[in-house]
């Protein structure tokens, strides 16, 4: 079910303009930058644990329909290690930027992008019965990833947004690492690939130009 999650917002993304054809926006904001905040819940794929977080954002809108996002997540966990008896935090920690396309239908602005990064991960020992064959341990990796979603936005200089990512991290396949034989769950059989939801909330800079769809003044409207 995971691995369609993707493809199908993929598609929701690539259907928009078609599905609201009736609505002509008169004009679009270009030469955005906007910078905000977000809660963060992590499905880390590792573990059956949800990880929850923070994150910051920005976005640059260079063009009519393209821009450039830059972004950094921290989800935490604290598990029970009950093989060593103690209490163990985990969290997950990425950095990744990269290019965003758009579209603008009045106050709702849908997108898609794809990003690259740099991933932190720090992760409790299985307990028995799990295949055991990494220890506790902090370690990082580079990343992949392609996410969609929407910003509202509201009167004023305030953005609201709605965020879904999957990540594919570069990570080696090991079936066998955190696999239940008793429960028949757990392993990774195609590396670390953890899906991100998101909500937040930006502030706007712009320069309150605009220029109309199909229009030839510029990049910012001059």
């Amino acid at each position: 079910m995971k691995r369609l999650l993707l493809p199908l917002l993929t598609v929701l993304i690539v259907c928009t303009p078609y599905a609201l054809g009736q609505a002509k926006p008169t004009a679009t904001r270009v030469g955005d930058l906007q910078v905000g905040a977000d809660f963060v819940a992590d499905f880390p794929d590792y573990t059956r644990h949800k990880f929850y977080g923070y994150g910051f954002y920005v976005d640059l809108d260079f063009s009519e329909h393209f821009g450039v996002e830059g972004d950094f997540r921290q989800a935490n966990d604290t598990t029970i290690d009950a093989y060593n008896q103690k209490t163990v935090p985990q969290y997950q920690r990425t950095f990744e930027g990269g290019l965003r396309y758009h579209r603008n239908y009045g106050r709702f602005v849908p997108y898609a992008k794809a990003m690259y990064g740099y991933a932190v991960m720090e992760y409790p020992p299985y307990p028995p019965p799990a295949d055991q064959t990494i220890p506790e341990a902090v370690i990082g990796y580079n990343f992949f990833s392609m996410g969609t979603g929407i910003d509202y936005k509201l009167p004023g200089h305030l953005v609201l947004r709605a965020d879904f990512e999957y990540q594919s991290w570069f990570s080696s396949p090991n079936a066998k690492l955190g696999f239940d034989y008793n429960a028949g769950t757990g392993g990774l059989p195609n590396g670390l690939t953890p899906l991100l939801y998101s909500g937040g909330i930006a502030w706007r800079f712009g320069s309150d130009q605009y220029t109309p769809h199909g229009g030839r003044r510029g990049l910012y409207g001059h």
